[in-house]
Order: C-alpha cells, then structure tokens, then sequence
C-alpha cells in the first residue's frame, strides 16, 4: 500500500465509530438462584433483576421433568423464562442507564413451550413483542414444528436496533400468545449493545471498501508487493 493509501486508511480508521459495548443490563441470561427447577414470580413484583407485569412469569430450569419429557438446555446458562406463567400472557421488563441519542442493538433468544410431549404445540406458534420505554420494537413468532416438545426447544436468535431518548431506558418483553395460559414463549439470552448511529456506520464501511478497491487498482495485474 503507498504512503498516501496508508494515511487515507489511518485516518478512516481514527474517524471509525467506537467499538461497540455492551449496555450495562443485569441478568440477561435469566438466572434464578431458587431451589428447584421452576421459580413463578407475580405481577408487580421484581425478581432476578427483572420485573413483572400483565400476569404472572416462570423460571424455568432445563432438566425439569413432567408427564414423560424433560426440559432441554437454556440458550444461556441454566435457566430461561416462559412469558406465559400459570394466568396467561406475562411481560418482563428492565430499566437499565443509556446514553441519550447512542444506537443499541438488542438480542435475544426465544423458543416456545411445546408442552409435555408436544401437547400445547397444536395452535402452530407461541408470540412476543419486545418493547422500548413501553413501544412496540420488535415482534417474533415461533412456529411450532411435528415433533416439538419440552426436549427440543430449537432456540432461534431475535436482533433489532433502537435509539435512546434519556440516560435510561426499559426493554420489556410481553407475551401475545393466548391461547394456552400456562404455555406461551420461551425467552432467554438477552443482551443489549451499543453500536455506531445505522447511517454513520455504513458510510464508515463504505469508505474503507473504496480503499481498498482504489489499493487493488493501483496495483498492475503482475505486480507483485513490495517486501
């Protein structure tokens, strides 16, 4: 690379958004410390860092047993959650600090209960909406597949970005799945980043594949690189 294309590229590279951090959300992996392998925690209250609303939620520990299945792995760590407790749809939620006008990208993992055997699995989905200071985000579907049950939980990854307003903010997730009140969506592995504004971060990566198109020009087909 010549000098210039040196400089050119040293300078792309200090004009570079920072490199992403992750925001400062507590228990993204949904661990609960009760004894047992199911923890159900009400409405109105807070626990494992999270709090509850709408109705209430599990914890849900992989290794639980019952009419016959077994409950597979987390996605992270031992535990996740059923937004569907014991009364229908239930909806966690976390304020955590942001910086006001910073870009975050939020992930998560989501599965649905299938029920013992595949017995809840017959309306096809279990839904969510993930919300941003009480917004709608964000919304999945796990569609249920023959041969769902309580052992194959099939874990798919959910991402999305949003933008804070304030020096913190509340990511919630909430049930849409009505049809089962004990079984609803499985959520577990959520994580929350920064990262650079959406349009500053593809001008930045455009730049820098300019570069190096303008690098492969100006070298001639024979040439071969200077030691």
């Amino acid at each position: 690379m010549s000098a210039i294309l040196r400089l050119l590229s040293t300078a792309a590279l200090a004009a570079a958004p920072a490199l992403s951090f992750a925001a400062p959300l507590a228990n993204g992996s949904l661990e609960s410390s009760a004894a047992g392998y199911i923890e159900t925690v009400s409405a109105n209250t807070t626990a494992n860092g999270w709090t509850v609303s709408g109705a209430n939620i599990e914890y849900v520990k992989a290794g639980y047993s019952g009419a016959g299945d077994t409950v597979g792995a987390a996605m992270e760590g031992l535990w996740f959650v059923d937004l569907n407790g014991t009364q229908g749809p239930g909806t966690i939620s976390q304020t955590f600090d942001t910086i006001a006008g910073q870009w975050y990208r939020v992930d998560y993992w989501m599965s649905g209960n299938a029920g013992p055997n595949g017995s809840t699995s017959a309306d096809g989905a279990k839904s969510l909406v993930a919300l941003w200071n009480g917004a709608t985000a964000d919304a999945a579907t796990y569609l249920h597949q023959s041969g769902d049950r309580w052992s194959n939980l099939r874990w798919e990854g959910h991402s999305f970005l949003v933008q804070a307003s304030a020096t913190s903010s509340t990511l919630g997730f909430r049930s849409t799945s009505t049809v089962y009140a004990a079984a609803g969506p499985f959520i577990d592995a959520i994580s929350v980043t920064a990262v650079p504004e959406p349009a500053e971060a593809a001008m930045w990566l455009a730049g820098i594949g300019m570069l190096a198109a303008v690098s492969r020009r100006r070298r001639a087909p024979g040439d071969r690189p200077a030691a």
